[in-house]
């Protein structure tokens, strides 16, 4: 709960006025009027924490004040206004008034307005520029989908069919909102899926998710993934568990820790041993210093035993300030591919953490991200961001498909997943830079779309006709390329349909992605996540949908080359994978 010395005064204040002859003059005028409505709801700030002690007011157009009241020490307050049409304003110290206007009372109806107070801050929290993988899992934070705008949340229920719950006290507590509905609440999901392809990702997989939030922000959620039987390659079923936490701190921000952790008995090394175990903790804190300054610090610590052990210790950074107009500037420098904010922490399920062996060592893929960028809002809720980057990567591992007879796997820098017929191998270092420019546009409350240009290095496979896989990658050069992208993501109203699609294009013979610390390993050509709600069928329970994940659809991209044995192989950014099945959310 926010507290501070001002409110505690303004607490006082505002319990005086509202105890002031006039006000009960007017309370008692409104009371006794015949045919009432009752006028209620919860005053939360941006961050979901009811606020104590606010003013909440309903106003007259044509004569002012008509009633008002303070809310409780759980946000809630309660009006009962005579018929017609009002402005209800909510106010507390500290915090952004918002305005509800235009309501119309119903004579002997009750009528719901759940409001948000933010700080000058919390209206700039608009959706970044930065695109989310299309084939991202569904089961982030549950408290990432608070809203952070002043956004009153209406919902009017007639007296003979509305539904509430009421607290001991007898006061009325109603939840108009997704986001209201969240408070102190549990819940979770169960998967089943299917895999075709996708580097540690074949065969059947069951995932459970369990959340659990409560009324201040704080919560905890686990994932598990657990894999079934692997066909023609039999083994033991791989796992992949995460729990992670979030709790408040100080500077009105929040930290957060993932912990996850792999193991992929299916996975075996050019040096004949099986079984790969890998840890993952990340773990970032916000803080907020006064209306024009964020931070974003933490760290990404990763572990793999794989025929010996690699450790990484990866820090990140990310400040962002707002200057005059809109406008917001940041400066990011990570060594953590994909995690540059906390919002990156969203996503439950962190990569493989997959290591080869390169000149006698075990090695992870890793290097160092700097960027600078600007961004500013456009024309509704759209944003238009510009960046310079500088990248540095070691150890860049590039995907490959088909079946390698033995004499062609190479001792060191490589490392396969025979269930799926997929493998990873170790490019040679390089490094890049260049300019991104990229926007993104709602185009109704609940689609987006957007699209991105970026130029920047990458390696690019020579032209080989066959060879063993050695000499292909010997061929691989850094060369300036450039890649653009389009992509659309949201639900369509009325069908219960959510899709997130994409299309990623560089040259084809480019085997890395162009700023490759933003783009994930699948994130090239043509992808899309589609999850069909089945509720509305006779029958079907509430919550059940089928889900459907491609990726690289139209198989682009990918370089062929005949090994020393006469087999066709191929290295591609992205292999074309496909993962189909049914979640049931409860």
């Amino acid at each position: 709960m926010k507290q501070s010395t001002l409110q505690s005064g303004m607490l006082l204040t505002l319990a005086a006025l509202a105890c002031s002859p006039w006000a009960d003059a007017q309370s008692r005028r409104v009371v006794d009027a015949a045919g009432s409505g009752l006028l209620t709801g919860v005053i939360r700030d941006a961050e979901g924490v009811p606020q104590m002690g606010a003013l909440v007011e309903a106003i007259l157009p044509d004569t002012g004040l008509v009633a008002s009241a303070v809310t409780d020490a759980r946000g809630r307050y309660r009006l009962n206004l005579r018929p017609g049409q009002y402005n209800i304003k909510a106010t507390a110290a500290l915090l952004m008034p918002s305005v509800r206007q235009h309501l119309v009372l119903a004579r002997g109806g009750r009528t719901v307005v759940d409001m948000t107070l933010s700080t000058l801050l919390a209206p700039s929290g608009w959706i970044p520029a930065s695109r989310r993988t299309v084939n991202e899992p569904s089961d982030d934070w549950m408290w990432t989908l608070r809203s952070s705008a002043s956004r009153p949340m209406l919902r009017y229920a007639d007296q003979k069919t509305y539904t509430v719950d009421t607290d001991n006290d007898g006061q009325l507590s109603i939840s108009s909102s997704r986001q209201e509905s969240r408070r102190g609440a549990t819940g979770g999901s169960l998967s089943l899926k299917s895999s075709d392809g996708g580097f540690g990702r074949g065969g059947t997989h069951q995932v459970l998710v369990l959340t659990r939030v409560d009324e201040h922000g704080s919560g905890s959620v686990l994932r598990a993934d657990l894999a079934g039987p692997r066909t023609p390659y039999p083994v033991a079923p791989s796992a992949d568990v995460s729990v992670g936490f979030q709790r408040r701190t100080m500077l009105n921000g929040y930290a957060r820790t993932v912990l996850s952790y792999s193991g992929h008995p299916e996975l075996t090394s050019g040096l004949g041993q099986t079984g790969l175990q890998g840890a993952v903790l990340r773990s970032a804190e916000r803080m907020e210093l006064g209306d024009m300054i964020r931070v974003d610090v933490g760290s990404v610590l990763r572990e793999v035993n794989f025929s010996g052990n690699a450790v990484a210790m990866e820090p990140f950074l990310r400040v962002q300030a707002h200057g005059p107009g809109g406008l917001i500037l940041a400066y990011g420098v990570t060594r953590s591919r994909g995690t540059e904010s906390i919002e990156d922490l969203d996503r439950v399920q962190a990569p493989l953490p997959a290591a080869v062996m390169r000149k006698g060592h075990l090695r992870m893929e890793t290097g160092s991200h700097h960027a600078l960028s600007a961004a500013k809002k456009i024309r509704g809720e759209g944003v238009i961001e510009v960046a310079l980057y500088q990248d540095s990567l070691q150890t860049p591992l590039i995907s490959g498909t088909g079946t390698l007879a033995v004499a062609e796997i190479p001792a060191e820098g490589f490392i396969a997943d025979p269930t799926t017929g997929t493998y990873r191998v170790a490019g040679r270092d390089y490094s890049s830079g260049g300019i991104r420019v990229s926007f993104r546009q709602p185009v109704t409350h609940s689609m987006s779309f957007g699209a991105e240009m970026a130029t920047g290095r990458a390696l690019r496979a020579a032209f080989v006709q066959q060879g063993s896989l050695s000499e292909v990658l010997a061929g691989l050069s850094p060369d300036r390329v450039y890649a653009g992208t389009a992509f659309v993501d949201g639900k369509i109203l009325r069908t219960g349909t959510t899709l997130r699609a994409s299309y990623r294009w560089q040259p084809g013979r480019t085997l890395t992605a162009v700023d490759a610390f933003r783009v994930s390993d699948d994130g090239a050509y043509l992808s899309c996540s589609v999850r069909q709600s089945l509720g509305r069928l006779p029958g079907v329970p509430q919550g059940l949908e089928a889900v459907v994940d491609l990726q690289n659809l139209l198989a682009e991209g990918y370089q062929p080359y005949l090994s020393t044995d006469g087999q066709t192989l191929y290295l591609a950014q992205t292999p074309r994978a496909l993962q189909a099945g049914l979640t049931f959310t409860f």
